[in-house]
């Protein structure tokens, strides 16, 4: 069996606008990684910046940014479905 056979899409209509807002953010975060201000130092060193940088060295730039829109959308997936009852 698939996960999609165990899975239905939410009647509740707030379930799509908590992952309207949910996506927003990962786009934005992702948008925020791609351009390459997170890795700017501005006096402070921010420990998210450090773990991103340290992902991003491993898999490229691009490829954290397709990895934070994949969790982003895997997220959006969770949030407007719900499992199945039978």
């Amino acid at each position: 069996m698939s996960m999609l056979n165990k899975v239905e899409w939410s009647k509740n209509p707030l379930h799509y606008v908590y992952a309207l807002v949910w996506l927003t953010l990962f786009v934005a975060f992702a948008a925020y990684v791609f351009s390459g201000k997170m890795f700017m130092a501005d006096g402070q060193i921010s420990l998210v910046a450090i773990l991103v940088g340290w992902v991003a060295q491993y898999i490229t730039q691009t490829g954290t940014v397709i990895l934070i829109l994949l969790i982003g959308l895997y997220v959006v997936f969770r949030t407007v479905t719900v499992k199945n009852e039978q």
